[in-house]
């Protein structure tokens, strides 16, 4: 049953979150929109400030852990496994989740610098390290590392986003070879 109430309040921050903006949202509409009482918002997250970071994060702890366990050594298998369980992620998300962290991440939003701290700079460190191996191979084009790294998260969000008809194996060989076609 708390499980349940969880989910609901964070389905529903993450609606509310993404149609307007952390400040455009109260805690007394995302409670209606969950159909909850709103001191269990409060209870589960001590708060909107922490209810918005865990709808901001939600998953990415289990990206972080895989770029960090993963061998780097074949970097194109690293690059097609990374987009595979990027696009579950995204998908795990939903849509809400992402516009809402595209928002933080383009500076339209109050905790994107943090966000990027606690994820995101550990995961793009790394990737950037793979895409730089590959091309000093010449896997892949000598572009601006950070360039084909953006263009890798952007291939992958899409199909997560955009095409959720097409199941995750197809997606990520479509994205994959959508990738490599234009920076192999």
């Amino acid at each position: 049953m708390a499980t349940d109430t969880k989910e609901k309040i964070l389905k529903a921050a993450a609606e509310l979150f993404a149609k307007s903006s952390y400040e455009g949202v109260g805690i007394r509409d995302i409670a209606k929109k969950a159909q909850v009482n709103s001191s269990l918002i409060s209870y589960y997250f001590g708060g909107k400030e922490n209810l918005y970071k865990e709808v901001l994060s939600q998953h990415f702890d289990e990206l972080v852990a895989f770029v960090n366990s993963m061998d780097s050594s074949d970097e194109l298998r690293f690059i097609r496994d990374f987009m595979r369980l990027h696009i579950d992620v995204v998908r795990k998300r939903g849509k809400f989740s992402a516009v809402i962290a595209f928002r933080e991440l383009s500076g339209g939003g109050k905790f994107g610098k943090a966000f990027m701290e606690a994820f995101l700079n550990k995961i793009a460190e790394k990737l950037i390290n793979v895409i730089k191996s590959a091309q000093k191979k010449g896997i892949i084009r000598d572009l601006p590392a950070e360039v084909v790294l953006h263009y890798l998260i952007y291939i992958d969000a899409m199909f997560a986003i955009r095409f959720p008809q097409i199941a995750g194996d197809e997606a990520c060989d479509m994205a994959f070879d959508l990738f490599m076609r234009g920076v192999g």
